[in-house]
């Protein structure tokens, strides 16, 4: 006779009541450190993540996490539970390509996930070398913010990442490139042509920024250090995750903003765009190609990344 109270039937009722659902929400919240952020993301009402976090608990009879105003940390069953539901997360997310690479006689499919208008041209050559050699592996790239690719590529969602963020271990990352930022505004803005100005002469001026860099978080990089040392962008005006979107709102004379030096030159050859202080010593902003070594790769995933290892470290 099968006893009903024995370990195993006890953790087989547990896997069986569990809602998987709720080991989602609890990804989102711990990773936004937020109910109200992570609520965000999933297109949810507050109450309804803050709901999913209570029934967590109760099933699992522990306290997750510690929040207070100001605060908010997991406690040891928390993070226990944070690492084994992000393994989880992780499998269940790569099931249909798994399952799709088994029936066809495709090597994989690679997915990449980056911010908008990164140029490298080494990048760009051992793409064109590496789809050619291998034909049979497909491969799809969509932009995204830099901390959605940082979230992507830690969930293993994504295949790549390629994103301006210092990224930590266990992410493994690839030098692509570094830009130059300076700031700029169009030719309809009334610091368009003048020389000699000082960075004191962009305070109180409306700002256009990228969406990272005006909300700050955990990926601020070294144009946010130069605004907040210089004091300037305190007006934000405009905002957006795209570079194009942001250099148009900078040339229709909405406000000044920062951008890379390289996509910019063409605009300022042709008299849109006017480059404002500082003229030296300009942020400098490394592009990284970022992956998970966590992750379960297909064929043709851990192909690519071999490639890029050898061919551009």
């Amino acid at each position: 006779m099968t006893d009903p109270y024995s370990p195993h039937n006890q953790l087989e009722r547990f896997a069986t009541r569990l809602d998987w659902n709720l080991l989602r929400t609890f990804i989102f919240i711990v990773q936004s450190r937020s109910i109200s952020r992570a609520a965000e993301r999933l297109y949810l009402q507050q109450p309804t993540v803050s709901a999913a976090l209570k029934r967590l608990e109760e099933a699992l009879g522990r306290r997750l996490i510690d929040r207070r105003p100001g605060h908010f940390e997991l406690t040891p069953a928390g993070q226990k539970l944070y690492d084994e539901a992000l393994q989880v997360y992780r499998q269940v997310s790569r099931l249909s390509e798994l399952i799709d690479a088994a029936d066809s006689d495709t090597s994989g499919h690679v997915r990449i996930l980056s911010i908008s208008q990164v140029g490298c041209e080494d990048y760009d050559r051992l793409l064109q070398r590496f789809f050619r050699q291998h034909p049979r592996v497909s491969l799809s790239i969509e932009v995204a913010t830099t901390a959605e690719v940082v979230r992507a590529v830690e969930n293993s969602t994504v295949t790549l990442g390629i994103c301006d963020a210092d990224v930590a271990p266990p992410l493994a990352k690839i030098l692509l490139s570094t830009e130059q930022y300076a700031i700029y505004c169009g030719r309809y803005h009334h610091l368009f042509g003048r020389q000699g100005l000082a960075l004191e002469d962009l305070r109180g001026e409306a700002y256009i920024g990228f969406t990272s860099d005006v909300l700050g978080g955990d990926y601020m990089g070294p144009v946010t250090a130069m605004r907040a040392l210089a004091s300037i962008g305190q007006q934000v005006r405009g905002a957006s995750s795209n570079v194009e979107e942001v250099s148009r709102m900078i040339r229709a004379g909405i406000g000044i903003g920062a951008l890379p030096v390289h996509l910019a030159q063409p605009s300022v050859e042709q008299g849109e765009l006017w480059q404002l202080p500082p003229y030296t010593d300009l942020p400098q902003v490394d592009i990284q190609l970022i992956y998970n070594p966590q992750s379960r790769f297909n064929d043709g995933e851990r192909a690519l990344i071999e490639a890029l290892e050898s061919g551009l470290r």
